[in-house]
């Protein structure tokens, strides 16, 4: 991949210049949320470092960068939790793996993803690793939750924060990644990673589709949007743990309606030649996308079913009302 077509080209940027200075630190910490890059950048990292043919950006063509591209470099090692766990058995192996100097030219790397599964023993293990480095080496700890590593492993490596991608960004990645046009659009916008070994972008369209159907009903004020939950498609989504994606799609869509009634047209579903409705004012499609938000959060809430908060939510829209929480009970406020 290269530096130059890296993720995050700042946090690249800063690495390129970092190696042709010769200042690279020796540990890092690369934290932030989920599908920001973090893994590919520590690999793009670890290809720069060791490149046979380039200084500061991996030439993805010599047999160093090749090796690490395909996981079998003997200097480039990555762990991962045994389970739900990094064990100390993974760090002495590594220790043991990475006791022996190097060849001349090469910088071990290591790279620990879900470092913050490590048992505080586990990092006091490798904390002594870090410190005491003899040979030229480089170790990226990968999290989602930094406040979950122990304040010894932080302050030993140099903290890298990776934003989130804008929705273009992701929709690039998406597109780069082999997936149609207009499945990579919606996925880019929504919340969350995609695990892409068990994605069927086929699938997924015909439930985007399904869903903008859905939309449309409970808009036209259809006593059969309330009988889509109980069909067999959604009730299998929501059995699968997709009931927050069926409301997200359904908010996308809404905010897409909005957009072609009111500014400059659609954005995510442009190229799913799909009819968009032009006959609800900017009034009533803000409730209607105020409700999804409403019923989204709710779903986290084990006191609710999804079925009860998704038949609120239609019956809300449909009346014009805006579904509340109060204590413990769904009730509906009319619109003020």
């Amino acid at each position: 991949m290269s530096f130059q077509n890296a993720m995050q080209p700042r946090l690249a940027e800063f690495f390129q210049r970092a190696i042709r200075q010769n200042k690279l630190a020796h540990a890092f910490i690369f934290h932030g949320k989920p599908g920001t890059g973090k893994r590919e950048l520590a690999l793009e990292l670890a290809k720069a470092v060791n490149c046979e043919e380039s200084k500061g950006d991996p030439c993805d063509r010599c047999p160093s960068c090749l090796q690490i591209a395909h996981g079998n470099h003997p200097d480039v090692v990555t762990i991962q939790p045994d389970g739900n766990v990094i064990k100390i058995a993974q760090v002495r192996e590594l220790q043991a793996k990475f006791k022996y100097s190097a060849r001349q030219g090469i910088t071990r790397v290591a790279v620990l993803e879900q470092a913050d599964k490590m048992r505080d023993e586990t990092a006091n293990s490798l904390l002594k690793f870090i410190e005491e480095p003899s040979f030229p080496m480089v170790v990226v700890l990968i999290t989602e939750n930094l406040s979950d590593l122990l304040p010894t492993i932080q302050s030993r490596c140099q903290r890298i924060r990776f934003p989130e991608l804008s929705p273009e960004q992701k929709r690039q990645k998406l597109a780069e990644d082999g997936l149609p046009a207009k499945v990579a659009s919606v996925l880019a916008n929504l919340p969350g990673k995609v695990d892409m070994g068990e994605f069927d972008p086929q699938a997924f369209e015909e439930m985007c589709r399904r869903i903008i159907d859905w939309g449309n009903q409970i808009l036209a004020g259809q006593m059969s949007a309330l009988l889509t939950p109980t069909e067999k498609w959604f009730q299998t989504e929501v059995e699968q743990g997709r009931a927050e994606q069926l409301l997200d799609v359904l908010l996308l869509w809404y905010r897409d309606v909005l957009m072609h009634v009111t500014v400059d047209g659609a954005r995510v579903f442009r190229e799913w030649e799909v009819r968009f409705p032009d006959r609800y004012g900017q009034d009533k499609l803000l409730l209607a996308m105020d409700n999804v938000m409403i019923a989204r959060r709710l779903m986290i809430r084990p006191q609710y079913s999804n079925q009860s908060i998704i038949e609120q939510m239609v019956m809300s829209i449909q009346e014009g009302r805006l579904t509340m929480e109060n204590g413990w009970q769904l009730i509906s406020l009319s619109k003020v």
